[in-house]
């Protein structure tokens, strides 16, 4: 999947990031806001060699449950929708 996703997000006092909600453009190309419930677990990570913030979310969205990969890139501070899991 890979997109580019608005997201808004809480930075703590230590420097943790805890995304609250994002939004992504739909196959008919309208803005779709998901509010995130959980986020289940956030792991540092390297892709291809960038540092990045592999983030676990639960949503609800459809009338049913969804786990979305999300990555925040550190350097570049971009957000993408990674892919969906279920």
């Amino acid at each position: 999947m890979n997109l580019q996703i608005e997201v808004i997000s809480v930075f703590a006092a230590d420097g943790t990031i805890t995304p609250l909600r994002f939004r992504m453009e739909d196959e008919a190309h309208c803005l779709q806001t998901v509010i995130i419930s959980q986020v289940v677990c956030a792991t540092p990570i390297q892709y291809a060699g960038i540092d990045a913030i592999q983030y676990l979310c639960k949503a609800h969205t459809d009338d049913r449950e969804r786990l979305f990969e999300l990555r925040f890139t550190v350097r570049t501070h971009r957000w993408t929708l990674f892919r969906v899991v279920y």
